[in-house]
């Protein structure tokens, strides 16, 4: 009985390890179409009474078909609401001062939330219930590949241009205890919970992500984007869902 148990439990170590093995071996692959993908930021923040219906709004795209290929949103939370009351789980000074800097090239009048970006210019066609701008341009290929927490990408031009990454959270819920929203329980998709940036001379990045925090969250997702490196406005973006075991 003894050798029976202790063959089953080396037979199960065995299984368990080749799984783990065979995790890490697996790669994921994800590219954009020729046409040019909107990327759409939304600058908000859990101390702000306007932003959960933008919020709720921006959520449907989860389950949009054209998620990814067609469009690719994300959610940065700034911190300026924080002193008035509820401090923001997700807030970030650098999401802050992403949006002075759309601010101080022209991008936008000012800065407020809910504050939304399409393909880096102010769009406020969400207050009057528009559609999201349509394009039709062509900005080529932009191709990822994840093997062993090791993110490739590669664009299909060999020139300067800056990669943005950034791991997004979903199915974020926090109860509000005070501030504007106080009581109400947001659930918030797309949350920027890491955003890091990478210049290359060639068109080409390799980025470890098992060292970006994503926190412990159920569902996470990559959106990459590239732009010239004096500018925010992105030239193409794409992204994907995520599993834990590519970046752990």
């Amino acid at each position: 009985m003894k050798k029976t148990f202790s063959t089953l439990l080396l037979l199960t170590t065995l299984l368990f390890v080749n799984w783990k093995e065979a995790c890490a071996g697996e790669t994921l692959t994800f590219q954009s179409t020729e046409e040019r993908t909107l990327l759409l930021e939304l600058f908000t923040s859990q101390g702000c009474s306007s932003c959960p219906p933008a919020e709720r709004w921006l959520n449907q795209f989860v389950d949009h078909p054209g998620l990814w290929s067609e469009v690719v949103p994300v959610v940065f939370h700034v911190n300026y609401w924080d002193r008035l009351g509820w401090k923001d789980p997700f807030a970030d000074k650098r999401h802050t001062a992403r949006q002075y800097s759309y601010s101080n090239q022209g991008k936008v009048r000012n800065v407020y939330t809910p504050c939304f970006i399409s393909n880096g210019n102010e769009w406020r066609g969400w207050f009057k219930q528009e559609s999201l701008p349509s394009n039709r341009e062509t900005s080529g290929i932009l191709r990822g590949q994840i093997t062993q927490g090791q993110l490739t990408v590669q664009y299909s031009e060999e020139i300067p241009l800056s990669l943005s990454l950034a791991i997004l959270g979903f199915d974020l819920t926090t109860d509000v205890k005070s501030g504007e929203n106080h009581g109400k329980n947001l659930e918030q998709q797309f949350v920027v919970l890491n955003h890091v940036t990478a210049f290359s001379e060639n068109g080409r990045w390799s980025v470890n992500l098992t060292s970006l925090n994503h926190r412990n969250t159920q569902r996470i997702g990559l959106a990459v984007w590239i732009s010239k490196d004096d500018e925010l406005t992105p030239i193409q973006a794409t992204g994907t869902w995520l599993d834990k075991s590519f970046i752990n």
